[in-house]
């Protein structure tokens, strides 16, 4: 997989990670469902950043 997909894959994964744990939050308002899908936002976050530092 190319650089430019790859990027592509971490914008679009942040972006529904992110929703989901605003959505959890806000109509279950429950943190331990929520919790997993933060970490899963700050994975991706952190591997974008990995991968724009080498580019």
């Amino acid at each position: 997989m190319n650089e430019d997909r790859l990027r592509s894959v971490y914008v679009v994964g942040i972006m529904v990670s992110a929703y989901v744990f605003w959505y959890v939050l806000s109509s279950l308002e429950s943190y331990l469902y929520a919790i997993p899908f933060a970490l899963a936002t700050v994975f991706f976050v952190v591997r974008l950043r990995m991968l724009t530092a080498d580019s």
